[in-house]
């Protein structure tokens, strides 16, 4: 009797220490994931490249034909650079980065340049990361970028200085990842995924006030 005690006793002993092991293995994972100093600093560099086409398109914006569009491009750069501003702030704050003191450009920047073309470093990084120990949410917020940006070159080719007359066009915008459009889309954004009901009919190029939680956090 005494012998099946112990023996029931070690078995109990041995599923809690592999209980315990499997929380530790899971917790050790968990924990592995983090962004590297590089790709913050993309981040930081493409947020501030952002910030500066927004200003050109509605500096622009003030004295041209093309108003509607260079507002509508405005409003889905802006909502791209909220976005990087949000998640880098949340990284710094979660693991005790500090932000970058100067700020290089990633492209030689034309002063009158209105849309980034999608960033090349992103789509590295996207290549290579692996989702075990990078950020889940540093990934989405790269190919979220790329995508968007990618729209945007396309919506800037409505921009013609040769024409007298801006062309008659509307403007969808999803006010989550910035994802701009000149047709209404039927179902879910097409970017970043999310509910038909957050892409917004933009008014004279401009959106609506934004709603507080759009953007993507890093869980603690």
């Amino acid at each position: 009797m005494k012998k099946t005690v112990s023996f029931a006793a070690l078995l109990s002993a041995a599923a809690c220490c592999a209980a315990l092991c499997l929380c530790a293995c899971g917790q050790s994972s968990r924990n592995k994931r983090s962004v590297d100093p590089g790709t913050l600093r993309l981040m930081e560099k493409t947020q501030a490249e952002l910030a500066a086409c927004v200003d050109r398109c509605r500096a622009m914006a003030k004295e041209s034909k093309d108003r509607e569009i260079l507002l509508a491009l405005a409003n889905s750069q802006q909502i791209l650079a909220d976005r990087h501003e949000t998640i880098i702030g949340i990284l710094l704050k979660k693991y005790r980065m500090e932000r970058s003191s100067t700020v290089s450009y990633s492209i030689e920047m034309n002063p009158r340049t209105i849309v980034l073309p999608p960033v090349e470093e992103y789509r590295t990084i996207l290549a290579k990361a692996n989702p075990e120990t990078t950020l889940r949410e540093v990934l989405i917020a790269l190919e979220v970028t790329n995508k968007a940006l990618e729209f945007d070159s396309e919506i800037e080719l409505l921009l013609d200085p040769d024409s007298e007359e801006a062309p008659k066009v509307e403007f969808w915008l999803c006010s989550v990842c910035g994802f701009l459009s000149t047709f209404e889309p039927e179902e879910n954004c097409p970017v970043c995924h999310s509910d038909r009901e957050k892409i917004l009919k933009l008014k004279d190029g401009e959106l609506p006030p934004r709603e507080e939680g759009t953007f993507v956090t890093v869980p603690e």
